[in-house]
């Protein structure tokens, strides 16, 4: 038996990809998962999908970028499966473009999810957690905030501040027994990078060139470190910034030999 068995997680942006794979990977240990979604419908079909495969989960739908919604969700779960161990702050929006040529709705949009969600649902979740002295957050970055790219200068920014705030929080809630943790993805497998990379003409094979460990991450290499973060074990493990990559984010094509 698990030891997060019977404890209750919310993932946000759980409808679908890392998010999706996180709530169901967590669901199988034995949590009790709240899956928000900003798109109800999407939740609805999250959770019925789980409890067909007999897992425990609760469809929140909800914006992380309104705080009366973060709060509500923090208070669903708990309601429903009692008190909150682990918020996982995994929704995320992607912007791209010349930054000469990027909109301020642009710019504004992709902090308002991925950065200023991630502090209002830690925010929301922390209230709870303080007076219990214990829980688990987990942010879910990207090595796009560890690394420099061109025309990604929102995403980059956002992602890159979803990392300082997890240290940051990390150091204010350590005497109160509650780990904050950081993980980045690399580039991962999921359908909206098919149809992303077809939609930018860039073939996949040229994607996973970049890797050295020649192959993109699976949406479940991501959910099982997450699930180390909320165990016991990791219990004196706290703001660390986890790329979880294949080396892709520490690769330079002049620095290895093929």
């Amino acid at each position: 038996m698990s030891d997060l068995d019977g404890k209750a997680a919310l993932v946000t942006g759980a409808g679908r990809g890392i998010g999706k794979a996180t709530a169901r990977h967590l669901a199988q240990q034995g949590m009790r998962v709240g899956v928000n979604d900003v798109d109800p419908a999407l939740a609805q079909a999250t959770v019925s999908e789980f409890r067909a495969e007999g897992l425990t989960a609760l469809a929140i739908p909800g914006s992380v970028t309104r705080k009366a919604d973060a709060g509500a969700m923090v208070a669903q779960v708990q309601a429903e499966f009692g008190p909150l161990w682990l918020l996982v702050n995994n929704a995320g929006v992607f912007s791209d473009g010349p930054t000469a040529e990027l909109s301020e709705e642009a710019w504004d949009k992709t902090f308002s999810v991925d950065a200023k969600g991630v502090f209002l649902c830690s925010q929301a979740a922390i209230r709870q957690m303080i007076p219990r002295q214990q829980g688990r957050i987990v942010n879910i970055g990207s090595i796009a905030g560890l690394i420099t790219r061109s025309a990604q200068i929102a995403y980059c920014s956002a992602k890159a501040a979803v990392i300082h705030f997890s240290r940051c929080l990390a150091v204010e809630m350590a005497p109160h027994g509650i780990t904050v943790n950081c993980l980045c993805p690399g580039m991962t497998w999921t359908q909206m990078l098919s149809v992303s990379s077809a939609e930018r003409g860039t073939p996949l094979d040229e994607l996973t060139a970049l890797i050295p460990a020649g192959r993109m991450a699976k949406e479940e290499d991501h959910a099982s470190l997450v699930a180390y973060f909320a165990s016991e074990a990791a219990g004196h493990l706290t703001g660390q910034v986890v790329a979880v990559d294949g080396a892709q984010s520490l690769y330079h094509p002049l620095t290895m030999q093929r």
